[in-house]
């Protein structure tokens, strides 16, 4: 008898060929009809193999049934209906090697096919449960909502029962002789006695049972199911040691600290829930030149930064539209004043505020709402007199005040008043801190014509002076004061200057003048999934050696290619450029080599002339292999465009093996290219 349930333990193992080679053959039988092709051995084949194994499944299936532990009402319905799908499925087959059989196939095959989806739902529901196709609640990140008090069984232990252990005991799957689905059947127990013992949680296998080893036969959850975490089993050993008791309430002490935290999960603080803001207000705020962003995947809630300086009435009315998902605002830098801010009020739910380096007084503070966590006034006219009474009705948890005209006497009142956190910033600047190094606004650093360049307001609002000769700037430097523009090549040096501050460290950033930049091009290949940023191909910007920075885009070879089949899988750069716009001199992209990365130069370069639909190979070249302890670095590759094609394909290869010596030795290396343009 035990032999016999061993065996029929491989039901699952087996049903599922069956089940797969039959819906193959399915799907051969609609292609055979609407594409008139030719199927017939296939589908043959395909109904003879899920028919034999459909016969083992049943058999099987029957032989695992001996072991007691499902529900004999869901436990028939699923055996005959696996019978009667087998049945159908020998039918099928008899039918195929008829004349007549394109008649009324099809539609006998559906019939099957229903047949098969119905049998494998209700054998999920003897493995899983009846709720195994239930959608997952999505679930934040929780904080605990604090209660004086929590019925143990019904909020905590019962949850955990359910999500953990019903699954497996339930009345149309008891593992053991065992129900979980009610107390009644707790307290019965199952084959080897009661689960658990009042106020002994050691000698309760309701317990004991999850600390066993997760390989152990008795542990559970079995090995392969949801394990119970730490904070869950805490709970059920303080439910059974307090007296498992199903109806009393426990009253929750100040002192129970770790109490409240395992309890966290199961009583979170009410989220908020908004409405999706429309793609019309969205665009119209992108229009306004915002930086508009989703706050998370799983709400509704939206953040905005404006990019601009003359904040006005339009771009306030605007961000009124979506006043109820309005969560994180940045208006840093911007004419922000009183008067603006005074509608501020109706951003119920905005938590997040930035109004850095804006004209905000102690009146405007009056408007800014109770829904903020964190506020950042650094740089504006706020002083002592106006965050006093702020302070008092505000319940921000971070307010930074760096840069405020507010006493070193002052902060401590605030600071000791006040239940924010309050940041005033590094205050004695005479013990050697330094400022920070200018950053221009753009990070792109190519351009065909001319480009523009903007600095960030460094904060303590210094002095900006830079040189365009290679020189290190000093203090009688050009004095930045406006944006200004480069016609050509040139390396931009600049450092930030403040009397009692220590001069910045010098920043550098190289400018380059090419011929231009791709518009008229088709991507051919793919880069892989993790290193995916197609635009960044194109956008003027050289990422650094960094590889994960953003900038580059990694492609690489998968085991599945196959040469003119799937070419997108290549692990090669294939890119279609039109020219007929204008004529250049070549093409050149950078690229980057790191042998402890995997990632290697390309193998080979190639240029095609594709003006007549057809390849012509008008420049070729191919690239020396880098020994194991090259040094990390990028470099520019140029391709020479001969001749006047209107149209050209640029394939760069990348199937170089790893060196002699490296850990993967002999595997594909990576290519890496974040930047395609004319030079």
């Amino acid at each position: 008898m035990e032999i016999l349930e061993y065996l029929g333990k491989f039901h699952p193992v087996v049903l599922h060929l069956p089940i797969g080679a039959l819906y193959l053959t399915f799907c051969l039988v609609l292609l055979e009809k609407f594409f008139k092709n030719d199927y017939t051995i296939p589908v043959r084949f395909g109904l003879l193999f899920s028919f034999v194994f459909a016969i083992i499944s049943c058999l099987l299936g029957y032989l695992l049934s001996l072991s007691g532990d499902y529900g004999q009402d869901i436990l028939n319905l699923h055996m005959w209906l696996g019978i009667s799908t087998a049945i159908f499925n020998g039918f099928l087959l008899w039918f195929h090697y008829k004349s007549i059989y394109k008649k009324h196939f099809i539609s006998f095959f559906t019939i099957t096919i229903i047949l098969l989806t119905v049998t494998g739902h209700f054998g999920g529901t003897m493995t899983h449960g009846e709720d195994f196709l239930k959608p997952p609640l999505i679930k934040n990140e929780l904080v605990f909502n604090t209660k004086d008090s929590v019925n143990f069984y019904s909020e905590v232990v019962r949850p955990i029962i359910d999500n953990k252990c019903v699954k497996c005991h339930n009345p149309s799957k008891s593992r053991g002789g065992l129900l979980m689905n009610n107390r009644e059947n707790l307290l019965k127990g199952g084959k080897s006695g009661k689960i658990f013992l009042a106020n002994n949680s050691l000698e309760s296998n309701l317990y004991n049972y999850l600390l066993l080893p997760l390989d152990d036969d008795l542990h559970m959850p079995p090995k392969g199911n949801a394990q119970l975490k730490q904070h869950e089993i805490e709970l059920l050993k303080q439910w059974i040691d307090s007296g498992a008791n199903f109806e009393k309430f426990h009253k929750i002490q100040e002192t129970e600290d770790q109490l409240i935290k395992n309890l966290a999960s199961f009583f979170p603080k009410p989220q908020l829930i908004v409405s999706s803001p429309t793609n019309t207000d969205i665009i119209k705020l992108q229009d306004l030149n915002f930086r508009v962003e989703r706050n998370s995947n799983e709400n509704n809630f939206i953040e905005a930064k404006f990019l601009g300086k003359d904040f006005q009435t339009i771009h306030l009315n605007a961000l009124l539209k979506i006043k109820e998902q309005l969560i994180k605002l940045d208006l840093s830098h911007t004419n922000l004043n009183d008067n603006l801010i005074s509608k501020f009020r109706r951003f119920k739910n905005l938590q997040y505020l930035k109004i850095n380096d804006t004209d905000i007084s102690n009146k405007g503070l009056l408007s800014i709402g109770n829904s903020i966590v964190s506020l950042n006034l650094n740089n504006t006219k706020v002083s002592y007199e106006g965050l006093v009474p702020f302070l008092k009705k505000s319940s921000a948890k971070n307010i930074y005040l760096w840069e405020t005209n507010i006493s070193i006497e002052n902060q401590k009142k605030l600071s000791m008043s006040s239940i924010s956190n309050l940041n005033f910033g590094v205050s004695d600047f005479s013990k050697g801190v330094p400022l920070s190094p200018p950053k221009p606004i753009s990070e792109q650093t190519m351009f065909s014509d001319s480009i523009t360049i903007e600095f960030f307001k460094p904060l303590g609002n210094p002095t900006i002076r830079y040189t365009l000769d290679d020189t290190e700037p000093d203090s009688l430097s050009v004095l930045y004061s406006k944006p200004f523009s480069i016609y050509n090549s040139a390396t931009l040096k600049t450092k930030a200057f403040k009397e009692g501050w220590l001069d910045s460290k010098v920043g550098v950033m190289d400018f380059i003048k090419v011929e231009g930049i791709l518009k008229n091009y088709v991507l051919k290949t793919t880069p892989d999934n993790r290193y995916r940023h197609p635009k960044k191909l194109f956008d003027g910007i050289i990422g650094g050696i960094n590889f994960r920075d953003g900038h580059w885009n990694g492609f690489i070879r998968t085991k599945d290619y196959v040469k003119g089949v799937n070419e997108r899988n290549s692990g090669d750069l294939v890119l279609e450029i039109d020219l007929t716009d204008k004529k250049y001199s070549s093409i050149g992209f950078h690229s980057l080599e790191s042998l402890g990365e995997y990632i290697m130069f390309p193998e080979s370069i190639e240029l095609y002339d594709i003006s007549q639909n057809t390849n012509k190979l008008i420049y070729s070249k191919k690239l020396p292999k880098s020994s194991l302890g090259a040094p990390n670095v990028t470099k520019f590759f140029k391709v020479p465009i001969l001749k006047t094609p209107s149209k050209v394909k640029l394939v760069v290869k990348s199937n170089k093996k790893l060196p002699k010596g490296h850990p993967a030795e002999g595997e594909f290396a990576w290519l890496f290219i974040d930047e395609v343009l004319f030079l």
